[in-house]
């Protein structure tokens, strides 16, 4: 692992600081910032989470078509173009005295942070990287588990201490100074896979599938229930934790506490699936890394004791990591790399309207009276649920990772 990131150390950095910098926009971060935000704008839990819906669906449409500039434009420009984006992101929320302006940057911060620094840190990861490709992702994924472990603390001090506003600016000259520079920097030149032509059409032995083929597939959409969740249940606990701590009765502070865990633990599982990837396959994990995930959301139902922050951070951190590598890899390994912008435009689109589905629908059912604790309860049954599913439908996935099922091109069909 050491010796391969010596020798890829300019590409996997630059996909690192994609990643790590993506945090402005992430829920972990954003969310600290919610009590403030419902205190001035007079809203309500359900409230703000169906704004944070509203712009995070609003955003996912977007980067349906957006996500496709990878496909056409270099790494290098693309980086930019969205780390522009996420500047003026973060200024727009500095300056958010509007619900509306609130919505504006829920959706710049949603489409540029969260959703298109990550889409194009594992669009290029999986282009530059074939037979390493899961170390390669692993090592780029660490950047969330450090944003993650660092941005929520320092943004709750830095709102006490300076407050909302000032806090976002600080974010914007963060991104303008630091990632700005050193992405132009280290994507100079791009990167071709070692032992292949530098040729995208050249850069994997299988079949590449387009958009449309891969819509045609049926085991994508039993596929996408797997891998959409993550996005759903990660982000219901983090837009809600200082409910949940609420209602918990745990510290607010100690609950932030565990994002530290969270991040040790997503880093660890990411590393590791990026070792297991490389082995086995990023389709035979997928009946596993939901597992831990499932049990952490049980944990609040039935336990109450500080304990049960630390083991909920550390199975949903475990479980974390390990998705960020199979979402990185399955793509390039499933349908090809030729077409991979489009591909994962469309499922990360998918991911990040199951992300904006979680605050709005549980923050509404916490306004009627249902309890977080049992809501989260049954979205772990419905964790471990779909990993049978992914036990399942393994034949499937390997006869097309292994072009035994190929794309029927609409040209063929034709009479």
């Amino acid at each position: 692992m050491f010796t391969f990131l010596r020798a890829e150390a300019r590409w996997i950095f630059a996909g690192f600081l994609l990643t790590a910098f993506s945090g402005f926009g992430q829920t972990f971060f954003i969310s600290q910032s919610n009590a403030a935000l419902r205190d001035m704008f007079a809203l309500s839990h359900g409230g703000l989470g169906l704004i944070y819906s509203a712009a995070t669906l609003t955003s996912a449409v977007v980067l349906l078509q957006l996500g496709k500039l990878v496909d056409r434009v270099s790494t290098r420009r693309a980086a930019l173009i969205v780390a522009a984006g996420l500047v003026v992101a973060c200024l727009v929320m500095a300056g958010a005295v509007a619900v509306w302006m609130l919505f504006a940057a829920f959706f710049l911060l949603r489409l540029f942070g969260q959703g298109m620094m990550t889409h194009v840190a594992m669009v290029a990861t999986g282009r530059w990287f074939d037979a390493q490709r899961g170390k390669a992702v692993s090592l780029v994924a660490t950047g969330f588990a450090i944003s993650l472990a660092i941005l929520p603390p320092l943004a709750v001090v830095a709102i006490l201490s300076l407050g909302l506003r000032t806090l976002w600016v600080l974010g914007a000259v963060a991104v303008a100074l630091i990632a700005m520079p050193a992405l132009y920097l280290l994507l100079a030149r791009e990167r071709a896979p070692k032992g292949h032509a530098s040729t995208i059409e050249a850069a994997a032995p299988k079949t590449s599938w387009q958009r449309a083929e891969v819509l045609r597939e049926p085991s994508l959409y039993l596929l996408m229930l797997s891998v959409l969740a993550p996005s759903f249940l990660v982000t219901g606990v983090f837009f809600h934790q200082q409910h949940l701590a609420e209602v918990k009765d745990w510290p607010l502070a100690t609950f932030a506490a565990g994002f530290p865990v969270f991040a040790i633990l997503q880093t660890g599982g990411s590393l590791a699936a990026g070792l297991l990837v490389d082995r086995f396959s990023a389709r035979a994990l997928l009946p596993c890394f939901l597992v831990p995930i499932g049990i952490a959301l049980c944990l609040p139902y039935w336990f109450s004791g500080l304990w049960v922050i630390v083991a909920l951070m550390a199975l949903l951190g475990l479980g974390a990591g390990v998705h960020t590598t199979l979402s990185g890899a399955i793509w390039p390994e499933m349908f090809g790399v030729r077409y991979l912008g489009e591909i994962r435009a469309l499922i990360f689109s998918a991911a990040v309207a199951s992300s904006a589905a979680s605050p709005m629908l549980l923050g509404y059912l916490i306004d009627l009276g249902i309890s977080l604790q049992l809501q989260l309860a049954v979205l772990g049954g419905y964790a471990l649920l779909a990993s049978v599913v992914m036990g399942i439908i393994q034949p499937r996935l390997s006869a097309i990772a292994n072009d035994r099922i190929t794309p029927t091109r609409m040209s063929e069909s034709l009479p």
